[in-house]
């Protein structure tokens, strides 16, 4: 915008159409168009949607595969539960669905271009989940690191990745095992989207090592920053564990770290 101009909201908003108009490409494909939007990945390319139409009044607006395989073709994976969970979040936010590695979303006449917009920020917010590849591990460090420092602190030193046998050919292991007066198995929840599931199998499990280990104080813990805690799984954690909560709940876990000695 030059210098000499007033900013007035009849000049901000011509420079701004003109701006957009400048990077604004179409190209004509079979019943529709391809064109860019203002709306760029990680890299800076701009997203490229289609929009064909299938029906009267029915247009089919797509990314063509290219949000998903921006994310591979990166070493990203996108089938873990961690990108799962924040891949239903993203698409349900901007009313996208997917099919074979397509997003995509149906609108109806007359099209709006508010939709297409939101479209387009959606797949910009999914590729920008990239971050997970590097920021998922230092989360998992962060909780284990809290969790040895507590135990530091209570002068205990527990087990890593203990096997515990519930018969002479079944074993389950925990992350955490320390044999006191009354033994202690703790379990950090790792799964960011099945967390009801990973309860309903833990719940079995405590049940069974209950009866193996005389007086076993089972202990989860999670994230309450990245992880919802439904009412179903809190219940099952608080019936089958001695404490169920946060793994930076350190106050709640030396009372129990406490009462094992």
């Amino acid at each position: 915008m030059s210098a000499d101009k007033t900013l007035t909201e009849t000049n901000f908003r011509r420079e701004l159409n003109l701006f957009w108009d400048s990077i604004l490409e179409m190209e004509s494909i079979e019943d529709g168009f391809a064109f860019t939007m203002p709306v760029a990945y990680p890299d800076g390319w701009q997203v490229v949607l289609e929009v064909t139409q299938k029906t009267p009044k029915g247009f089919l607006l797509s990314d063509q595969g290219k949000t998903f395989s921006w994310l591979t073709t990166r070493g990203h994976n996108i089938t873990t539960d961690a990108m799962r969970c924040h891949l239903k979040r993203y698409q349900a936010e901007h009313c996208i669905e997917e099919k074979n590695g397509v997003l995509f979303r149906w609108l109806s006449a007359p099209l709006a271009p508010a939709d297409i917009h939101v479209f387009a920020e959606g797949l910009a917010a999914i590729a920008r989940l990239e971050i997970l590849h590097e920021v998922r591990p230092t989360e998992a460090n962060i909780a284990d690191s809290l969790i040895q420092r507590t135990f530091k602190d209570a002068h205990l030193e527990p087990t890593q990745h203990q096997k515990l046998n519930i018969t002479k050919d079944r074993t389950i292991t925990v992350d955490y095992f320390v044999n006191q007066s009354r033994p202690l198995a703790v379990q950090l929840i790792k799964t960011k989207s099945d967390v009801s599931g990973t309860m309903e199998k833990w719940g079995f499990r405590w049940h069974e090592l209950k009866k193996a280990y005389t007086g076993l104080a089972p202990v989860m813990l999670y994230d309450r920053n990245t992880q919802i805690i439904d009412a179903y799984s809190r219940h099952i954690g608080e019936t089958e564990c001695e404490l169920f909560c946060g793994y930076d709940e350190t106050d709640r876990i030396h009372e129990v770290l406490n009462s094992i000695r």
